[in-house]
């Protein structure tokens, strides 16, 4: 066999053993499957056993991947609780997307995108999230690489109700972001403290004092007829009687 057949057959050889466009692509979307797999099983983990519980290997049992699979696409579990925070905030994102969309422009979209706040906190995408920050509290690796995360999700949510406000013949000034910051961590702290302090009417004053703030700088920045005044509360109700631990 000559130099030139030779060269021939080693060129059809690997041009055989190449993987074809489609290939390319079924590979690449069984990759994109696997790590979305991954990132929905870490979400279900951090919701449902905490930030402390979870770690790679018990992420690919609950996922159904090897590990081989699990170290490829995330090779340590700080990849993998960055991954899972951009992954949860983009379903919560999409999530407010879909319900904004079904509102009229205006004051709706506004309304509803506040009121949203604490059905987001609550879904496990938004509890992994509050999982994740409560854990980097005390662990300064993971709280290094997801504050620039959290960060810049903060400041797309603070650009999005700008934009809903201003839509609404709003002024996107220091009290709607002031209500917006109000909003946000307290629907966050009423998410959190759920299972640790479950008394209702917590919660329904919460709730009650935000649209009230709301409503309240929709009267001054465009006059009291597009107010929507939330009803009173009714009475308050006695916190329980606390046990006498004096004997």
């Amino acid at each position: 066999m000559t130099d030139v057949t030779k060269s021939q057959t080693m060129k059809s050889s690997k041009a055989e053993m190449a993987p074809t466009k489609s290939e390319r692509r079924k590979n690449a979307d069984r990759s994109a499957s696997t790590r979305k797999q991954i990132l929905e099983a870490t979400v279900r983990c951090l919701d449902a056993w905490g930030y402390g519980s979870v770690t790679n290997i018990r992420v690919a049992d609950e996922a159904g991947v090897s590990r081989g699979a699990m170290m490829h696409h995330f090779p340590t579990r700080q990849a993998l609780i960055m991954a899972t925070v951009e992954f949860a905030n983009s379903k919560l994102t999409e999530f407010r997307s879909k319900e904004i969309e079904q509102l009229p422009e205006g004051l709706a979209r506004y309304r509803a995108f506040i009121d949203l706040a604490l059905v987001t906190q609550r879904m496990p995408e938004g509890m992994a999230c509050n999982e994740v920050r409560i854990g980097s509290r005390s662990d300064p690796e993971i709280r290094a690489a997801v504050t620039p995360i959290m960060s810049q999700i903060s400041d797309d949510y603070g650009r999005t109700i700008a934009r809903l406000a201003r839509a609404a013949g709003l002024t996107a000034n220091r009290e709607v972001q002031g209500l917006t910051s109000i909003t946000v961590m307290s629907t966050r702290a009423l998410a959190i403290n759920t299972f640790t302090y479950p008394r209702g009417n917590i919660e329904e004053n919460t709730l009650w004092m935000i649209r009230s703030i709301r409503e309240d700088i929709i009267a001054r920045q465009l006059g009291e007829m597009f107010a929507e005044r939330p009803a009173p509360l009714p009475e308050t109700r006695s916190l329980p009687k606390q046990p006498d631990r004096s004997e």
